[in-house]
């Protein structure tokens, strides 16, 4: 993958942390010189846990999104016409560029990011009662950034690849993570997800998931 995609994309992980964790942040946070720490939440409180895990879903939907265009208007069932917009004309010509909105590995990187931060912070042994009330959370999380980590090197090959969180400029300004293809993430991954084979997926109830273009909720069971 072309190395100045993967920088850009790194650098775009500062202001998803922005938007994701509902930071208030000063003008600074964005220039290379700072070392401010960008993430300061604590995962022990359930309703911060609930908040930063519901960020990270909705950064799997926009991922989602662009993943469903990527794999389609790269495919021979679809076409364009003199109506479609630019960005997606480039995908179905392979003539995209780092400026095209929907072929972006930052969006990929949004989802690795948190989910790395969420892993590394949170604390597994919290119970309810005789009922440890984490861990299907925490299983899901990992497999969020399994699938992420997956569908990133299936689009752009070799990728920089690393678990622990990066909160600071100075991180993401290395060049020295190592480049994993498909393969190497699986055998880097894997095997830790075993131990999570059949876990419930969390349940959070009815959650509002956006609006339709007519203005109507749309609800979804989290459980599903």
């Amino acid at each position: 993958m072309n190395k100045n995609i993967i920088i850009r994309s790194l650098q775009g992980i500062l202001m998803t942390a922005l938007s994701a964790l509902l930071l208030t942040g000063c003008s600074d946070v964005l220039e290379t010189e700072s070392s401010r720490d960008l993430f300061d939440y604590d995962l022990n409180s359930k309703s911060d846990s609930i908040f930063f895990t519901f960020g990270i879903m909705q950064s799997m939907q926009q991922l989602a999104d662009q993943y469903v265009l990527q794999n389609e208007m790269r495919g021979e069932l679809v076409d364009t016409t003199h109506y479609t917009d630019k960005n997606i004309r480039q995908l179905a010509n392979f003539t995209a560029t780092t400026a095209n909105k929907y072929d972006s590995a930052y969006v990929y990187y949004n989802v690795i990011n948190n989910c790395n931060y969420y892993i590394a912070h949170r604390d597994t042994t919290l119970l309810t009662g005789s009922t440890n009330v984490v861990m299907p959370e925490y299983a899901a999380v990992k497999a969020y950034r399994a699938w992420a980590y997956l569908m990133l090197a299936r689009t752009y090959g070799s990728v920089p690849f690393f678990t622990q969180p990066l909160t600071q400029i100075s991180e993401i300004n290395r060049n020295d993570y190592p480049q994993y293809n498909m393969q190497q993430i699986v055998s880097a991954l894997a095997p830790d997800l075993e131990q999570y084979s059949g876990m419930s997926v969390p349940d959070y109830g009815t959650i509002t998931c956006g609006s339709t273009n007519f203005g109507l909720a749309k609800t979804a069971q989290s459980s599903r």
